[in-house]
Order: C-alpha cells, then structure tokens, then sequence
C-alpha cells in the first residue's frame, strides 16, 4: 500500500488469546513473533482489551475495533475512523522513513553492495597502514564505479560489454 510514498505492507495477523488447542497456539506463536519484527504494530482491541502477556511498545498504535457496534474507534465494516488509523500510520512512520531508502532491484543491491566491500576493503587498509596508498585508491574508484552504475552513469567498457553479452555482432 501506498501512504503518501511511504511503501507499507499490511499484515492481518490471527487473534491474540490464550488458547489450550495446539494448532492454535502455534498460530498465536507466529503472529507474535511477527509482530515482533514488524517496524510498526497496529492492535484493535475487542471490549476484552489487549492479550494478557502484550506489552505495548513505544510507537504502538491502539484502537478500539468494530466502531460500528460497541462505539470504538475503528470499523471494518463500516470503514469509520480507517482515515484516522491511516494518518496515525503515516505519522509515525514518516519520521522513520525521512532517513531510509528503498532498493527496488538486484541491480541496486548488487551495487550497493559491490560499493560497500570495496570501501571495507579500503578502510582495511588505511588501518593496516603501509605503503597501501595505490590498493586504497583502487577500492575507492571500485566504490565509485557502483555508485554510478546505482545512478545510471555507464562507461564504454560496460556498454560494449553489455552489446557483447547480448548481441552477436557480425561472423
């Protein structure tokens, strides 16, 4: 979903209770365990309140559910207060996300990635010291050959070597 350019993806998770059935209970496990991975919790409580054992954590949004019975504050049903909990979303998640990055493609990643071991492989050498100067310098244009591949700078050598690997030029 997208909430004002903020990608985020919404999980309905199986009801939090104690339970004595075992498949169950290995579905409340999951849920738990999901939650706790998740970047931002959303629990709409039933007139019981939050699962014994839940601890609210900074950032946790709770809301009353099923608005359109018991006078809560959100109703699947009726879609009362869903723009309420969607602004309560966005509002604490863009905070979050001002300082993140999304990758979309392997070929970011693997240039972000090829950018990062060439730089490690730098400051592995700085702090080793020596006459290094000339293996430093080489990892740090590594670094920068993948940022500019990350922003579309193509050089002649990955041009021809892209045509080469693709096309069969003349016999």
């Amino acid at each position: 979903m997208d909430l004002q350019g903020l990608p985020v993806t919404l999980l309905d998770t199986a009801g939090l209770r104690q339970t004595d059935d075992i498949v169950e209970a290995m579905g409340v496990d999951r849920a738990l365990a999901r939650a706790s991975d998740a970047d931002l919790r959303v629990f709409l409580m039933d007139d019981a309140g939050l699962p014994p054992g839940l601890v609210p954590q900074a950032g946790d949004i709770i809301l009353q559910g099923k608005a359109d019975l018991a006078g809560g504050d959100v109703s699947g049903l009726t879609g009362q207060g869903v723009d309420v909990l969607l602004d309560r979303i966005i509002a604490e998640l863009s905070p979050r996300a001002i300082s993140s990055a999304v990758i979309t493609h392997q070929r970011h990643r693997s240039a972000i990635e090829r950018a990062i071991l060439a730089l490690e492989s730098a400051q592995i050498a700085l702090e080793r010291g020596g006459e290094a100067g000339e293996l430093v310098a080489e990892d740090i244009r590594r670094a920068v050959r993948a940022m500019e591949s990350l922003v579309g700078k193509v050089d002649v050598e990955t041009l021809l070597a892209e045509i080469f690997a693709r096309f069969c030029i003349g016999k």
